[in-house]
C-alpha cells in the first residue's frame, strides 16, 4: 500500500479535463462573506492573467468549492495561488495583521499570509457522471451547512435563482 504524505503529493495536470477544488480559510476562519468584493475582485485578475473557465462556485464564509476548466491544464495551480494571494492584497491591513498572530513560527517565517490554508484540494474529474456529482455538491453545499434551507436562497453560488 502506497502512503502518500502532503509533502510526496503530487497533482495531476491533463490536457481536456475539469478539476474539482476546495480552497479553504486558516483554522476555517468565517472571512470570505465579509470580504466578497475584494474576493470577487481576485478572480477577476485572474482572469485577466489565466485563460480558464468557471463552471460552478459556491462560496461559503469559510470556504470555497468550484469545478474550474483551464486552457493550459499546468496552470490551475497557478490560478488558485494567484486567487488566493489577490485576496490577501485586497483584504483591511487589520485582518491581515490578526491572521498572522495566528502563524507558527516557521510560517511567518516563510511569510505565509495566516488567511488561507496553505494547500488546496483538488479532484480531476474523470467523466459525466463524476461531473454532475460535483456539480450537486457544489449546488447544494449551502444547505448542507445549514445556511439556507433550499440552494435557490444561497446568493455567493453559481446556481442562484433567476427572477
Amino acid at each position: 500500500m502506497l502512503l502518500l504524505t502532503m509533502s510526496n503529493y503530487k497533482r495531476i495536470y491533463l490536457d481536456g479535463y475539469s478539476y474539482f477544488i476546495t480552497m479553504v480559510t486558516q483554522e476555517r476562519s468565517p472571512i470570505l462573506i465579509d470580504n466578497i468584493i475584494p474576493l470577487r475582485d481576485s478572480f477577476k485578475r485572474s482572469k485577466q492573467r489565466y485563460e480558464y473557465q468557471l463552471d460552478a462556485i459556491v462560496i461559503l464564509p469559510n470556504h470555497i468549492h468550484m469545478i474550474l476548466t483551464p486552457k493550459n491544464p499546468h496552470e490551475y495551480s497557478k490560478i488558485i495561488t494567484h486567487i488566493k494571494r489577490s485576496f490577501v492584497y485586497g483584504l483591511d491591513a487589520s485582518l491581515k495583521e490578526k491572521a498572522k498572530l495566528h502563524l507558527s513560527s516557521s510560517s511567518y517565517q516563510r511569510k505565509l499570509s495566516g488567511i488561507w490554508q496553505k494547500r488546496f484540494y483538488e479532484h480531476t474529474i474523470r467523466d459525466e457522471k463524476d461531473w454532475l456529482e460535483k456539480m450537486n455538491y457544489i449546488q447544494h453545499n449551502a444547505v448542507k451547512h445549514a445556511y439556507v434551507d433550499t440552494w435557490e436562497n444561497w446568493e455567493y453560488s453559481s446556481f442562484i435563482k433567476k427572477p
